[in-house]
């Protein structure tokens, strides 16, 4: 038996496995996020790393050429099982890893810093990484970062199985994520080189007065270029730097007012674009007195003008000696990204109000045959709630007496072939008719998933049947009609020839009809049909039709009569059925019949009923109440 953290292992095993991304070669779709990292903390190594049984291997590196690593000497595998993020500051000094190859060496890894990475459903499968050659001081803002950095990594490793309502909602998402990502790589190698050359400049400052000036000009000509606003000030709080971004976000230069002053004159407001704010909100301000900035939100509303939303991020600058310089902050306009999400979360309200309201359930199925969408109605028509369906399985959710007759269709959806099914299920008292369409999800040539619509076809197929009903039953006495009659006949023949069975055929009607419509009038003449058709069918077996052609006229098919005697036997009972009185309102009638029978062993149609016929009239010829029965020894195969 497992212990409960090999159990726990192998459930993050099977996360891993139901990402689709093992085995796989290093994807371009994830260097973005490592060298953002790279950039974004100035180390030279960063990862996005997996972690199976016995190996971590590499979706994305920047600064490390080695596509996987034995799991007993990869850091990463430690922070997959603390799950939590694992600082290492100096990894010489821990004995976790001093020994590990990578570790020793003077150029061996000394600075780790990993966050963990989950499938949806909250199993660690990897890290988001940094690595460095030089211990060093991991603050809780770099941490912030780190997890917001791993996130979006572990979002990116998530995507395949995130599931958008409806296909303009998708393109359009996919649209604006790419859009953002490439503003955010611009903007980002924009910001670093910007922070390059800065940097630079400062280690500079001492040097010749002609390279300082040098690189002056290129700092300023790469700002007024960039899309982020850049400002920054010396020791004394005095602004130094006021990029032409900048200027635009505020309507205005750089001014001599104090510190105090800047929330009123350059409109600086908190998230809410209400709460001014106060002096030591001000993120240039914060980051001067030695605080590190990233991502803070604030607004800058200048009045008669949209209120421009912001993410500030800065820092103190400070010389080669670690005396004070001043503080920049750049700051990265999300107001159309704000926008868009909050249009997004509204269009997604509606379609969940819609979907929840149509009369028909409506869901959405992974690859894995898990729910990730269903709206409220499968709680009315089945009693299970959406949200307790998301995540779980098709037999885990509704369970396999449910599944199983859909097995096939959702196997052939999942093959890229859409398919319909009509099943009767019996849910909370009620039985429906369930028509459910199943329609593959593809994307790129691969099937991403399956969309149900299932209606309730209850009263639809009732009403078919009932029309059916109608079409092949007798008005009168309810017996089949001719059209049934002719069906059955067919069937019946198929079945003799088939089973080698003899058939027998009966045309039979009442004698002298049409005396007791003229006499007694038509509602005495149907009521002695009625009960002329009773009689006939108590008398024959349960598996012979008795049907009604026309007025009077009746017909008995006979299925496995082993002989023409056996004809007679059943003429004499019927004829014994019919000759006791008929009691009809009020009024007593003798009522008798003529019969004609046709016995073959290896049936025809036309031969069969024109035997029958004969029969029937040698009856009819012979006096009346008797029956004659025609053998067709040698009908045609």
């Amino acid at each position: 038996m497992l212990s409960q953290q090999e159990l726990a292992e192998e459930q993050r095993i099977k996360a891993l496995h139901s990402l689709g991304v093992l085995d796989t070669p290093q994807e371009d779709r994830f260097d973005r996020f490592t060298r953002l990292a790279s950039a974004a903390f100035g180390v030279p190594i960063a990862l996005v790393s997996l972690v199976d049984n016995n190996r971590q291997w590499f979706k994305s590196g920047v600064g490390f050429h080695v596509c996987e690593t034995p799991r007993d000497i990869a850091m990463c595998s430690h922070t997959v099982a603390l799950d939590e993020l694992l600082v290492v500051s100096d990894t010489l000094a821990d004995e976790r890893f001093r020994d590990f190859p990578y570790v020793r060496g003077e150029k061996g890894i000394r600075f780790y810093a990993g966050q963990p990475l989950h499938s949806l459903d909250g199993q660690p499968v990897g890290t988001l990484c940094i690595l460095d050659l030089q211990p060093r001081d991991f603050g809780v803002a770099e941490r912030r970062m780190l997890r917001d950095l791993a996130q979006m990594v572990q979002d990116e490793l998530n995507r395949r199985v995130v599931v958008a309502a409806r296909d303009a909602a998708q393109q359009a998402l996919r649209e604006l994520n790419a859009q953002l990502e490439k503003r955010v790589a611009e903007r980002t190698r924009e910001l670093h080189a910007k922070n390059e050359a800065l940097q630079h400049e400062m280690r500079q400052r001492a040097a010749a007065e002609s390279a300082l000036r040098q690189k002056q000009e290129l700092l300023d000509a790469v700002l007024e270029s960039v899309e982020v606003a850049v400002v920054a000030c010396d020791a004394q709080g005095r602004l130094t730097l006021f990029n032409r971004a900048a200027r635009e976000f505020h309507d205005l230069d750089a001014s001599g007012v104090s510190a105090a002053e800047w929330p009123a004159h350059y409109h600086l407001y908190g998230e809410d674009g209400v709460t001014p704010l106060k002096e030591s909100e001000i993120p240039l301000l914060r980051a001067l007195h030695g605080e590190r900035i990233l991502d803070t939100a604030m607004t800058i509303g200048i009045p008669g003008r949209p209120a421009r939303h912001l993410l500030a991020s800065g820092r103190p600058i400070q010389g080669a000696g670690g005396e004070p310089l001043g503080a920049v902050v750049a700051m990265q306009d999300i107001t159309e990204l704000a926008a868009s999400r909050s249009r997004i979360i509204e269009s997604e309200e509606w379609l969940r109000t819609i979907a929840d309201n149509v009369p028909a359930l409506i869901a959405y199925i992974d690859t894995d045959l898990r729910y990730r969408f269903a709206n409220q109605r499968y709680q009315e028509w089945f009693g299970v709630r959406s949200e307790h369906m998301i995540g779980k399985t098709v037999p885990e959710a509704m369970g396999e007496a449910f599944y199983e007759p859909r097995r096939a269709a959702l196997a052939r959806c999942l093959s890229g072939h859409g398919s319909h099914l009509e099943i009767e299920e019996q849910r909370r008292g009620r039985t429906r008719v369930i028509s459910s369409t199943y329609l593959p999800h593809i994307r790129e040539g691969r099937v991403q998933g399956i969309y149900v619509l299932s209606t309730d076809a209850t009263s639809a197929r009732e009403y078919e049947r009932q029309l059916h009903a109608l079409a092949h039953s007798d008005h009168l006495t309810g017996l089949p009609n001719r059209r049934s009659y002719e069906e059955r006949l067919a069937q019946a023949i198929a079945r003799s020839r088939r089973s080698a069975m003899p058939l027998a055929l009966c045309y039979l009607d009442v004698d002298h009809f049409k005396q007791i419509n003229d006499t007694f009038g038509h509602a005495v003449g149907d009521a002695v049909l009625r009960e002329f058709a009773k009689r006939l069918s108590g008398t024959v077996r349960s598996t012979d039709t008795v049907a009604r052609l026309a007025g009077d006229e009746f017909v008995i098919v006979l299925e496995q009569v082993g002989s023409p005697l056996e004809c007679q036997r059943v003429a004499d009972k019927l004829l014994e059925a019919i000759r006791p009185p008929f009691q009809v309102d009020g009024r007593t009638l003798d009522v008798t019949s003529s019969l004609g029978f046709a016995w073959c062993p290896r049936p025809e149609l036309a031969a069969l009923t024109h035997a029958a016929d004969d029969a029937l009239y040698q009856s009819k010829r012979a006096g009346r109440d008797r029956s004659s029965v025609v053998v067709l020894a040698g009908c045609p195969a």
